[in-house]
């Protein structure tokens, strides 16, 4: 099986189009993930204008003097300081809607690096939709409770109010709530421009698959394009073996390319060397203290069920069922892991496993955490779901051939 899958990665990398398709999307990829933050703009106090690079720098510097731990005092602080400038005729101009507001010395001077956190502010004392701080303006800082008290009153009200005819059903009010209450407070305020940004940009990375799926397009036509797919399907394992090795090398080409799509597009590197790191650490830790190092860390029946099973104990078979798992959406890839150093295979080629292998459920995970942010829930479960299909089919066709039906004694092993 492994000269197979070898052949037909052999054959994926080697073909002219994928090479240009791959260096193509990669130069796109790369320019537009170095294009972002181009359009960020910031003043100082003396009104001058920056943009880009330059720009996050100076906002960085800005916040630095805001930054920190916002407690209930701090916050009070800061809106007696807003309240003084706005009750100074002399801070205040006259916009084009026909209402007071401050001048610009007092905007650059004062609010520039303000507004946000003065604006969040705003909301748990006002309306949440509104989107300045006018709230705040003659706000009876006497009268008002804890500011965390009444965020998490606020929350409640929101909770109970109707949308368009709609509202939360009493599930969606205890999942929010409680996550609400587990939420650590008091907050801490700082820079965040770079983490937003940085999720914004991950929806470039559909250029990377879409590279990839031209690449493994003719993964299985290419022998009906030459007619030598009747010659394949006639051999021994061609039929079988065959179509597993290419539905294997498509699946490793696919996650090596987009690696590397990662690592020029957010530094994903570093996230990799972590799951390479942890995963090479365990494992040998197991294979020196054996069984009783992983009973501090999973459960002990477990364990033995999975050690026991005759195959995991197939060092002929145990490569491909280890693959197969780490590729599956939900599968217990920590136990997976921590079981790793008890099973009949190499270390380089477990780690090597693992470390890939997951890596699709990974930045499922993460594509999916930045769209939660985001609120943008539709592209969430978007990107839950095309993984879960792709895998489902693979599995499927893995399962046709699969005439022992080893990949469903896999799963009903580690469940």
């Amino acid at each position: 099986m492994g000269t197979l899958v070898k052949f037909e990665l052999k054959k994926l990398f080697n073909k002219k189009m994928n090479i240009i398709v791959i260096i193509v999307c990669l130069f796109l990829i790369t320019l537009l993930f170095s294009m972002a933050g181009k359009d960020f703009l910031a003043t100082d106090k003396s009104g001058k204008f920056y943009k880009g690079k330059e720009a996050i720098s100076v906002r960085k510097e800005q916040i630095k003097e805001i930054s920190g731990t916002l407690t209930n005092e701090k916050i009070i602080k800061e809106i007696e300081k807003l309240q003084e400038l706005h009750n100074d005729p002399n801070n205040l101009i006259t916009n084009s809607d026909g209402e007071k507001d401050f001048s610009i010395e007092i905007y650059n001077e004062y609010l520039n690096n303000r507004l946000d956190l003065l604006t969040n502010i705003n909301r748990v004392y006002a309306n949440y939709n509104t989107s300045y701080i006018t709230e705040l303006f003659n706000l009876n800082l006497k009268e008002q409770k804890d500011f965390y008290e009444t965020r998490q009153q606020r929350i409640e009200e929101e909770l109970n109010q109707s949308y368009d005819g709609k509202k939360y059903t009493p599930q969606e009010k205890e999942y929010w709530l409680e996550k609400s209450n587990n939420t650590k407070t008091p907050f801490e305020y700082d820079f965040y421009y770079g983490y937003s940004n940085l999720y914004d940009t991950y929806e470039l990375l559909i250029f990377g698959v879409i590279a990839i799926c031209i690449c493994l397009a003719s993964v299985f036509a290419g022998e009906y394009q030459n007619g030598t797919d009747k010659i394949l399907l006639t051999t021994k394992y061609g039929k079988s073996k065959g179509v597993t090795a290419k539905i294997i090398a498509s699946y490793i080409f696919a996650t090596l390319v987009f690696t590397i799509y990662l690592i020029f597009a957010i530094g994903t590197i570093f996230l990799m060397f972590s799951v390479f790191i942890t995963t090479t650490i365990i494992f040998l830790a197991v294979r020196k203290y054996g069984k009783e190092f992983i009973y501090n860390f999973c459960n002990k029946e477990k364990i033995d069920k999975i050690e026991n099973s005759k195959l995991f104990k197939n060092p002929k078979k145990i490569e491909y069922i280890l693959i197969i798992l780490f590729m599956i959406p939900g599968t217990p890839k920590d136990l997976l892991v921590y079981i790793g150093g008890l099973l009949p295979i190499k270390a380089s080629k477990f780690v090597a496993i693992s470390t890939f292998a997951r890596f699709p459920s990974i930045i499922t995970s993460t594509l999916a955490g930045a769209n939660i942010m985001k609120g943008n829930w539709k592209m969430m479960i978007i990107v839950y779901i095309v993984p879960i299909i792709i895998v489902g089919i693979i599995i499927l066709i893995l399962s046709h051939f699969d005439k022992e039906g080893e990949t469903k004694t896999a799963l009903k092993t580690i469940k």
